[in-house]
């Protein structure tokens, strides 16, 4: 999720005020084409893998979006601190340095939890989950880069490396799969991938070196990923949960239904990206908020009739005649569950601009509502395809529902410092 703004002194060649609107264009198209191309890799590898293995590589891709999150804290806790002083080469060192020091630490945590991942998701090798162990380090340097890049007011650079970075990973997974034929493969090409995209990275921000006093800023790029590690959860929970207790068969079906859902959330994410600025100030966000919420949820509305009218095609349609034997023409449910999650974001990011430490508590809480039901439906022998996409689907209804509520009361906006975001006075 690269969402986060910067503000302070421009760099030389950041965008002048008359030209935010051309900078936002570029970097939301550029976000864009990067989630376009992650969505062709899963039509590629549903089409490429029987359905057991890949429910294996869309549960191991899952995990993977959640050890990147100390990367989107990063990213956010960098583009802050940075605040366009591109020539202060001591702050360029520091960020790049506490770049690479999360990056080793998640990386070494998440060969750690190898053997606890493998029999959590039932995998047939630890392989794949090794690789995706291996892939978080590069991942996190090129996010921290983006950072740089992003505070800098670079946006062209930014833009250029997330589309290096989102090709990289479609050509070096497309050919694990055509040369491995596995999950691992294909994560083994991704990661060679996140290597390339890391060195451009590291050419774009002009070379920094490494300085130490880390300390601030990574205390500061661990408390942002906290919400946005809570909503990440909540994001892949019901994938999760599929692979876990369903057969290998039903989960890799789940995993394909859950494509549209990806589709529905990921599409209107430009919305977002253009109006969070607006969501830090009290009278843009009044107006700036329900438009928002307008235009993804009729965006989100248009897919979900849509999917209702392709019914028990779309699935087939998407991974192969292999899939949709059980969901049938229930596929709508997936449409309107990403289309509550986008707007739940919505609400997240508006909780994050007011200093809403309620609002990190709803994500949690709802993460740990749907896994206990599903349990429950799982222990009553309950549990099914529709039951768990069903219950993925009310829990983010109530969200969405919470928020709203909570965006009603009035509350003091934090100002944005060099150094990180700090709550104003009563927050």
């Amino acid at each position: 999720m690269r969402t986060n703004t910067a503000r302070g002194r421009r760099s030389p060649d950041a965008a002048p005020s008359s030209g935010l609107l051309g900078a936002t264009a570029v970097v939301s198209i550029a976000f864009l084409g990067a989630n376009a191309l992650a969505y062709v890799f899963t039509v590629v590898a549903a089409r490429q893998l029987a359905p057991a293995a890949y429910g294996e590589l869309a549960a191991l891709l899952s995990v993977l979006l959640v050890g990147s999150v100390p990367a989107s804290g990063l990213q956010t806790a960098t583009a802050l601190r940075l605040g366009g002083r591109r020539g202060n080469t001591g702050a360029l060192a520091r960020l790049h340095a506490t770049s690479l020091q999360l990056g080793v630490t998640v990386c070494v945590l998440g060969f750690l939890l190898v053997p606890a991942l493998a029999d959590l998701l039932h995998l047939p090798t630890a392989t794949g989950a090794l690789w995706l162990a291996a892939l978080l380090l590069p991942q996190t340097m090129v996010q921290g880069y983006q950072g740089l890049l992003q505070g800098a007011g670079q946006y062209r650079r930014l833009a250029m490396l997330t589309l290096v970075f989102g090709s990289g990973k479609l050509v070096g997974g497309v050919a694990g799969l055509l040369i491995g034929g596995s999950p691992a493969a294909a994560l083994a090409g991704m990661c060679t991938a996140a290597v390339v995209a890391s060195a451009c990275g590291w050419l774009a921000t002009g070379r920094p070196g490494l300085a130490g006093g880390t300390r601030a800023t990574l205390g500061a790029a661990l408390r942002a990923a906290g919400a946005l590690l809570g909503f990440a959860v909540l994001l892949n929970l019901d994938l999760i949960l599929a692979r876990h207790h369903l057969p290998a068969d039903a989960s890799g079906e789940y995993a394909v239904a859950a494509i549209i859902t990806k589709i529905a959330f990921w599409l209107p994410q430009g919305v977002g990206v253009v109006l969070l600025p607006k969501l830090a100030d009290a009278d843009g966000r009044s107006r700036a908020l329900p438009l928002a919420l307008a235009a993804v949820g009729g965006l989100g509305a248009v897919l979900t009739l849509g999917t209702a009218l392709v019914g028990a095609a779309a699935l087939p349609l998407i991974g192969g005649a292999a899939y949709g034997g059980t969901l049938g023409s229930a596929t709508w449910v997936f449409a309107a569950l990403g289309t509550l999650l986008a707007l739940a974001q919505l609400m997240l990011f508006s909780g994050i601009a007011t200093a809403d430490r309620l609002a990190t508590v709803a994500v949690w809480s709802a993460a740990a509502v749907e896994a206990v039901v599903v349990q429950f439906l799982a222990a009553t022998g309950r549990l099914s395809l529709l039951s768990l996409a069903g219950t993925a689907l009310l829990v983010a209804g109530a969200l969405v529902a919470t928020g709203l509520l909570r965006s009603r009361r009035g509350r003091d906006v934090p100002v944005l410092a060099a150094d990180g975001m700090v709550p104003a006075p009563g927050a």
